[in-house]
C-alpha cells in the first residue's frame, strides 16, 4: 500500500471525511480522527472496501489498516454501530448479489430465500444449517466473499441471529415483519403501548392497565422510574419529540391502582406449589404470572420490605415505597405469599425448598456493591448506603462526599447524599455526555451536585478522620473495543473528604446455592431460553445471571413462568381475557399538539426532603400526549386493506 493515502469513512460516525493513512495507522485511529460514534452509540461492526468487503468486530479496531489492504480497492471503511441488524444484512448481501452484480443463480436464489424465511419469522435452526449447506466458496470472488461475511455474522451474532429465529424478534427493529412498532420492539417486556394509549384517549384507563399488566405487572412501579427504552426507537422522535410513554403509563396507573376495587381474574389452583426466593422485581413478576396460571406460590424475601433492589436502592424521592406497597398487594390479592425476614441459605435451605416445591425460582438478585481501597467505615458501596436511607432511616453522612460512579446507582447516592446536607462530588471516568445515567444526571446537576468527569482513583489515604483521594485523568474509556481504561498518570487532582460512597457495580449472594447449581464468574449459569438452572427444577432470572435494569428482570419473569408451566404440564400462562383496541381515526392536525413535558421539580429546600420530584400529567396534559401516538402498530406494519 502506498503511504499517506487516503480513506474515505462512513456510517454512524460525527466526522464523515477523507482521513490519511500512513503505514502504522489502526482502524481505531481513523475512528478516533472521525470524531467517534454519533450520540455515543457503541461500535458494533467495522466494514472495509464496500458491500462485499470485510467485517471487523469492534475487539480488532487496533490492527493496522495496512493488514486489509486487499479490500481497499475502494478505500472506503464504514463504522456501523449497535443498530446494525446481522440478519438484515445478510438479506441485503443476497439482494445485491442478484439485482446489482446479476450473480443469479441456485445457491444465490436458495440463500435469499433462507434469510427471507427468517426475517419473516417462519426460520428454524433447520433454517441455518440449510444457509452453512449453500455457502459457495470457489465460484466467483462476490459469492466467495458473501460467504465468508456469512459465517462472520451467523459466528460473531450468534444470540442475535438465534433470536431472530427461536424469540421471532429484531432487537434492533429492523426487520419489520418481525415488530409490530419501534416502541414495543425496543421495550424488553414488549409492553403494548400504542395500545394502551388508545385505550386512555378513550377513557378506558382500567382497560389500558389491564393490557399494561399482560406484560408488565410492575407498571405502576415502572410508571415512575422506568429507563424507557421505547422512547429511545419512538418514530414521533424522528420527526420533533418523543411520546411521553412512562408519564402516560403514570397518569393511568395512579388513577387505577388508588382505587381500591382493582380486581382481576385468575384461574382455580392447580395443587402444584412454587417457591420464589427474592421479593424483587423478577420475583414479584413471576409471582404473578404464576399465581394467575392457578400455581400455589411463596416468595421469600430476606428483608422486612418486598421490592428488593426497588425498595432499597432506588430514594423515596422517585419511588416512594408506598407505590411499591400498593402494587404489590394486587398480586398478593391473586394468592401469593410473601414470607419477609427470611433469608434462604440460613433460615431455610435452599435443598428444603426444592423438597417442598415442584419448582423453585431463584431472583434474589445483585445487593453486595463493589469497593476498594483501605478498610475504613467512611467507604461505603452506594447500595448498601441507600438501602440503610431508606429503608432503616439513616440521616447521617459527612459534610464532604466522594461518588464513584456514572450510572444511576452513583446519581441516586449523590442526591441521596445532598439531602442529608453534604457536599457532594461525583467522579466518573466518562465525560457527562458519556455518563451512563440519562435524565438522572441533569437532575443531580441541577439539584447541586458537582462533577469531575474524565478522572479515575489513583490512591485513596486515611487522614486522621479524612480520607485523601487521588484521581487521575482517564484519556480513554475503551481499548480494541472494550473497556480498559487509558489514563494520565501526571494529571492529577486531590480531594479531602469525610466520605467515599463506591457505586462501581454489584454482585450476587451465591453462598445459599447448593452445589449441583453452577455459575461462571460468579453469575448462575442458565438455559437461555427456558432459564433453568443446571439443577433439575430450579430456575433463575434477573441479576442473579445478567444485570440489568427493572423491565428486563420483568421480562424475563414472564418468560420463566411460562417455562415453568410448560415443564410442570401446564396448558400456557393464563393472561385474562382478550382486550380490544379500539381503532379511531387519528387526528389529522396531530402534528400541531406540543409535546406535555414531564415535570421534575428541584425542592427550595433538599434537606431532608425525599419528597417525589416528578409531578404526573393533568388528565389535559395526558389526554393530549396521548393523541401524539402515531399508532405506528396498525399504521405502518399491517396491510391496508381496501373495501
Amino acid at each position: 500500500m502506498e503511504k499517506n493515502k487516503m480513506i474515505h469513512t462512513f456510517g454512524d460516525i460525527c466526522n464523515k471525511s477523507a482521513v490519511e493513512i500512513f503505514e502504522k495507522t489502526t482502524i481505531s485511529d481513523i475512528l478516533i480522527e472521525s470524531k467517534g460514534m454519533k450520540e455515543n452509540r457503541k461500535l458494533k461492526v467495522v466494514q472495509i472496501g464496500g458491500p462485499l468487503g470485510v467485517c471487523i468486530p469492534p475487539k480488532d479496531i487496533s490492527k493496522n489498516i495496512n493488514e486489509f489492504e486487499n479490500f481497499l480497492n475502494g478505500n472506503m471503511i464504514a463504522f456501523l454501530n449497535d443498530l446494525f441488524c446481522p440478519v438484515d444484512y445478510m438479506r441485503f448481501l443476497t439482494r445485491f448479489l442478484i439485482r446489482e452484480l446479476r450473480i443469479d443463480n441456485d445457491n444465490t436464489r436458495k440463500l435469499n430465500q433462507l434469510v427471507e424465511k427468517i426475517t419473516q419469522g417462519r426460520g428454524d435452526i433447520q433454517t441455518l444449517e440449510d444457509i452453512k449447506k449453500h455457502l459457495v466458496f470457489g465460484k466467483t470472488i462476490a459469492e466467495k466473499r458473501l460467504a465468508d461475511i456469512f459465517l462472520f455474522l451467523m459466528d460473531e451474532f450468534e444470540d442475535e441471529v438465534l433470536e431472530h429465529i427461536l424469540d421471532k424478534k429484531c432487537q434492533t427493529g429492523i426487520c419489520r415483519t418481525l415488530i409490530t412498532a419501534q416502541c414495543i420492539n425496543a421495550c424488553p417486556a414488549e409492553v403494548y403501548i400504542p395500545g394502551y394509549i388508545e385505550l386512555m384517549k378513550n377513557d378506558k384507563y382500567e382497560m389500558a392497565y389491564d393490557l399494561m399488566r399482560k406484560n408488565n405487572p410492575l407498571s405502576f412501579i415502572c410508571g415512575k422510574i422506568c429507563a424507557r427504552p421505547c422512547e429511545d426507537r419512538c418514530r414521533r422522535k424522528e420527526i420533533e419529540s418523543t411520546v411521553g410513554v412512562r408519564a402516560l403509563k403514570r397518569f393511568t396507573c395512579d388513577l387505577v391502582v388508588n382505587n381500591k376495587e382493582y380486581t382481576e381474574s385468575k384461574l382455580d389452583f392447580n395443587s402444584k406449589k412454587i417457591a420464589i426466593v427474592g421479593g424483587g422485581p423478577a420475583g414479584i413478576s413471576a409471582s404473578y404470572y404464576l399465581a394467575k396460571t392457578g400455581y400455589d406460590v411463596t416468595i421469600y424475601e430476606a428483608s422486612h420490605v418486598a421490592g428488593g433492589m426497588l425498595a432499597m436502592g432506588i430514594p423515596e424521592y422517585r419511588l416512594p415505597q408506598k407505590t411499591i406497597d400498593d402494587e404489590v398487594q394486587l398480586i398478593t390479592n391473586l394468592g401469593v405469599k410473601i414470607i419477609k425476614n427470611t433469608r434462604i441459605g440460613k433460615d431455610i435451605q435452599l435443598k428444603t425448598l426444592r423438597e417442598d416445591n415442584n419448582a423453585v425460582l431463584l431472583a434474589s438478585g445483585c445487593h453486595i456493591g463493589n469497593k476498594f481501597g483501605p478498610e475504613s467505615e467512611n467507604i461505603e458501596s452506594a447500595v448498601k448506603f441507600l438501602k440503610e436511607v431508606k429503608i432503616d432511616k439513616r440521616k447521617t453522612i459527612g459534610e464532604t462526599v466522594l461518588v464513584i460512579g456514572g450510572g444511576d446507582v452513583a446519581m441516586d447516592a449523590a442526591r441521596t447524599a445532598l439531602r442529608l446536607e453534604a457536599h457532594v462530588v461525583v467522579a466518573s471516568l466518562e465525560s457527562f455526555d458519556q455518563m451512563p445515567s440519562k435524565e438522572e444526571k441533569h437532575e443531580a446537576k441541577e439539584e447541586g451536585v458537582n462533577f469531575l468527569n474524565q478522572y479515575g482513583i489513583k490512591t485513596i489515604e486515611i487522614e486522621g478522620e479524612k480520607l485523601l483521594v487521588t484521581l487521575k485523568r482517564c484519556l480513554e474509556l475503551e481499548k480494541n473495543g472494550r473497556f480498559d481504561p487509558q489514563y494520565d498518570e501526571n494529571d492529577i487532582k486531590t480531594l479531602k473528604v469525610d466520605n467515599i460512597l463506591m457505586a462501581i457495580g454489584q454482585r450476587s449472594d451465591n453462598t445459599y446455592l447448593d452445589e449441583d447449581i453452577k455459575t461462571i464468574n460468579g453469575w448462575v449459569k442458565i438455559d437461555k431460553y427456558s432459564f433453568e438452572t443446571t439443577a433439575k427444577d430450579v430456575y433463575a432470572i434477573g441479576d442473579m445471571y445478567k444485570p440489568g435494569i427493572a423491565i428486563k428482570a420483568i421480562a424475563e419473569a414472564k418468560k420463566a413462568a411460562a417455562a415453568i408451566d410448560e415443564a410442570l404440564g401446564g396448558n400456557g400462562l393464563y393472561l385474562g381475557e382478550e382486550i380490544e383496541i379500539p381503532e379511531r381515526p387519528l387526528n389529522c392536525q396531530m402534528w400541531e399538539v406540543e409535546k406535555a413535558v414531564e415535570d421534575i421539580v428541584v425542592p427550595k429546600n433538599l434537606a431532608n426532603n425525599f419528597e417525589l420530584v416528578s409531578k404526573v400529567y393533568t388528565k389535559e396534559e395526558a389526554k393530549r400526549e396521548a393523541g401524539r401516538c402515531m399508532r405506528c402498530d396498525r399504521n405502518s406494519i399491517k396491510p391496508l386493506h381496501l373495501k
